[in-house]
């Protein structure tokens, strides 16, 4: 069994829209990045990498991949994952943002993260919180991925 972590923080600014976990919701922010800004999938991407002790997102993508949607970034992840022979076992994740509130949009994330990854819905635990009223332009994850070998694929 492998474990890895990664954590990722991004300023926000108006906008229409944010993409968290491959899912288009409505916000009154974007996200300012060089990718489609979609944090989830950042973190659960390099927990992956870092799992398989294979380094980072830097090594992979740069400014060079402006505009690239995060889905090829957890793809290049999961690539990476079997090659080594790894399998997820599970996905915890905790978002802070302080707005758009995302308790009607964690089950649609989850649902979409298991179909990129092809786990089980219960592989995925989403945590959702905010900033504690406190006004605040950013948003950050938090995540940790169990990785096991094939023959412990759930």
């Amino acid at each position: 069994m492998r474990v890895g972590s990664s954590f990722d923080i991004h300023n926000l600014k108006k906008g229409k829209m944010i993409v968290l976990g491959g899912i288009n919701i409505p916000s009154p922010f974007k996200v300012e990045a060089v990718s489609d800004g979609d944090i989830l999938l950042h973190t659960i991407s390099e927990a992956i990498i870092g799992a398989c002790g294979a380094g980072d997102l830097g090594e992979y993508f740069s400014a060079k991949h402006k505009n690239i949607s995060s889905v090829v970034i957890l793809k290049k992840a999961l690539s990476i994952m079997q090659e080594k022979n790894y399998c997820i076992i599970n996905i915890d994740t905790t978002i802070v943002v302080q707005k758009p509130y995302l308790k009607e949009y964690k089950a649609l994330i989850k649902e979409k993260i298991a179909e990129i990854c092809d786990i089980k819905l219960d592989c995925i635990n989403i945590k959702a919180t905010t900033f504690e009223k406190k006004r605040s332009k950013k948003i950050w994850a938090l995540t940790t991925v169990l990785l096991g070998g094939y023959n412990e694929k759930r």
